[in-house]
């Protein structure tokens, strides 16, 4: 029993580590992008914690905040209401795939360095948003029959850079990680992002690999 606990404690900050430094790195590095977008916080916290989502306040305006959590795309659904022009890219796409993810990591279903890439992977895709979105003002908040068609189309370009340069990258993740992190997202993939996924393996495939950018 006491063997099973301490397996237990070691799983579990196995990934907590991972999970606090991309916070850390959230706090120290994208919040001032906001600040500088937004406005400073004042003497409060920039982060407000709200009905299981995350969000960052400035002085001028308040924006869903990337963060390791699922309800990111919850916040985005309930900012930009896409499932008014039946695209559920946030409800049946990615809270679904990224709350797979989350599961089988609490299963320890992928190794250290395959939790790690998880985590930054989610990061990375979150944030890409809130940059194309808020930061750069490309989604319409008035207009969603023009805007969540948009997210769609850039969310799905910019997969691929996140999946390769994120944590030790895709390519380098063992056979057992990449073929578990294939079952997780498979059953929720349409065939845009199947197409995506090919784009990867080809990449990890191709010899004189340079970094991918973000989206392409």
């Amino acid at each position: 029993m006491k063997i099973l606990v301490i397996l237990f404690i070691l799983i579990s900050s196995s990934y907590a580590d991972i999970v606090q430094d991309l916070h850390t790195e959230i706090e120290q590095d994208f919040i001032p992008k906001l600040t500088d977008k937004f406005g400073d916080c004042g003497e409060k916290s920039c982060i407000e914690f709200n009905d299981g989502k995350y969000y960052f306040k400035g002085a001028d305006k308040k924006v869903c905040l990337p963060w390791t959590a699922c309800s990111f795309y919850s916040c985005m659904e309930e900012k930009y209401n896409c499932e008014s022009q039946k695209i559920n890219y946030f409800t049946e796409l990615a809270e679904p795939t990224c709350n797979q993810y989350v599961k089988n990591i609490g299963n320890n279903y992928y190794s250290q360095e395959g939790k790690e890439w998880v985590y930054s992977v989610m990061v990375c895709l979150q944030k890409g948003l809130i940059e194309e979105c808020e930061i750069n003002e490309n989604c319409d908040l008035a207009n969603p029959r023009v805007s969540c068609p948009h997210i769609v189309e850039f969310t799905l370009d910019y997969h691929p850079g996140c999946y390769i340069n994120s944590g030790v990258g895709v390519c380098h993740l063992s056979f057992q990680d990449k073929w578990r992190i294939w079952n997780t997202v498979y059953p929720f993939m349409t065939k845009r992002e199947r197409k995506q996924a090919w784009k990867v393996v080809w990449y990890c495939l191709t010899p004189n690999k340079s970094e991918m950018p973000r989206g392409f």
